[in-house]
């Protein structure tokens, strides 16, 4: 699937399809100050754009969403799309795809008072 092809399927899913963040991308650098439901918050509402993860540590069939945060800084994400269907076990509800959040990067300056 290309990228044009997932941005796609993206922005088709993320309203209603299951997110998964990973630890990663908001427990092992605290400093960057994203929390798991901002980063939910981020691939289902926010404007972006896609490239290509070029990083020679790239998660193979990944991409980058840019986008800016509630404060106007930039982020990128590192997502995957998984198709493997889910069933809620409250709903009963069954979903196809997976948006998996494996990274997360802003840069966030110090304040000195």
């Amino acid at each position: 699937m290309g990228l044009s092809e997932k941005r796609s399927l993206f922005f088709k899913i993320r309203q209603s399809c299951r997110i998964l963040v990973r630890n990663h991308a908001f427990r092992d650098y605290p400093e960057r100050g994203f929390s798991q439901a901002e980063i939910v918050n981020l691939v289902r509402s926010k404007v972006g754009h896609f490239a290509v993860n070029n990083s020679d540590v790239a998660i193979e069939g990944s991409f980058l969403f840019n986008v800016m945060d509630d404060l106007d800084r930039k982020c990128k994400l590192v997502i995957l799309i998984e198709e493997s269907e889910v069933v809620d076990a409250k709903t009963g509800i069954s979903r196809k795809e997976t948006i998996i959040v494996c990274s997360a990067y802003r840069e966030v300056k110090d304040v000195k008072s």
